[in-house]
């Protein structure tokens, strides 16, 4: 596949978008999903592997900016529209400062600043969490778990395997390491990541990349940068819809039950899938904004309907 040219996309693209430029020199793209009168909070919009903000428009962030919040959906380094090496990360370090150099630019603007990690964005949120704890004021954490559902992966060829350890022990840099589930969407997107370096893991789960080639061998997500939240009291709220094909209800329960929070809801989303939900399905969330957050509008006006 050809290089992506993703400077001369970024000048291309009309729909509102920020450019977030990076105390290192690189260019982070930031969708703008604009809010319905006005806002005073902003949602920060962290995608998950494979993905880029942009899908997110029809998932929930259309239906959050009509019910009166700006949202902003970051393309992570070497994914979308932001510079960098597809599918790799220099470090956890410069993972940690994109991510608070990001929320700084939002908190300059908002009074109310919440972060929004969807499946592994919950490991960004979290990084972002300990980087800015002074400068978020609540957590929204959708479709994640402590265990992988049985057969949500199938088991990697000898091949495959073998490239994963040539990855992890001899070329960090280089993105050997395939990802691939069944019903995974956007494989007919060029800006979706579907090849990813070790190091790329590394920076987001906190860990060497041999513990984390441990660890998804095991089908669990037990990372240090979770550890990271807790670090100070804020409200948070966990979705999972209940026909999501990568956690089960229970495993995203044992992970909101070991969230160290006090002010904290769970919430099972009836139809709702790993990337895609039924209309409606958000309005649990806006009522918890509205309900936490005083900066947030208040009323019928912009409720997403069915």
């Amino acid at each position: 596949m050809a290089t992506l040219d993703v400077r001369r996309l970024r000048d291309e693209f009309r729909e509102p978008h920020e450019l977030v430029r990076t105390s290192d020199g690189a260019v982070l793209f930031l969708r703008h999903w604009v809010a319905s009168g006005g806002s005073r909070s902003a949602i920060l919009l962290l995608h998950g592997i494979t993905a880029y903000s942009e899908p997110y428009g029809k998932l929930l962030a259309e239906d959050l900016a009509r019910a009166g919040v700006d949202v902003f959906g970051l393309d992570l380094r070497g994914h979308g529209r932001s510079d960098g090496v597809r599918g790799d990360y220099p470090s956890g370090e410069r993972l940690a400062s994109d991510l608070g150099e990001t929320v700084a630019l939002l908190k300059d603007r908002f009074a109310t600043v919440v972060v929004l990690g969807h499946s592994l964005g919950i490991l960004s949120a979290a990084v972002a969490v300990r980087q800015r704890p002074d400068a978020i004021d609540g957590l929204v954490l959708l479709s994640g778990g402590r265990q992988v559902r049985p057969g949500a992966y199938a088991k990697p060829t000898a091949r495959a395997a073998l490239k994963a350890l040539l990855g992890v022990a001899l070329f960090p840099r280089r993105r050997l390491i395939e990802y691939r589930r069944t019903g995974m969407v956007g494989t007919d997107d060029p800006l979706f990541n579907f090849r990813y370096s070790a190091r790329f893991f590394s920076a987001i789960y906190g860990m060497s990349p041999g513990s984390v080639l441990k660890m998804m061998r095991r089908n669990t997500i037990d990372s240090p940068n979770l550890k990271a939240l807790g670090k100070r009291d804020i409200p948070v709220w966990l979705g999972i819809g209940d026909q999501d094909e990568v956690f089960a209800v229970d495993s995203a329960r044992a992970f909101f039950d070991s969230l160290p929070f006090g002010r904290k809801e769970f919430v099972v989303l009836p139809g709702g899938r790993h990337t895609s939900c039924p209309p409606g399905t958000w309005t649990p969330l806006v009522a918890w904004l509205r309900d936490r957050f005083p900066t947030m509008p208040h009323g019928g006006a912009g409720t997403p309907g069915p």
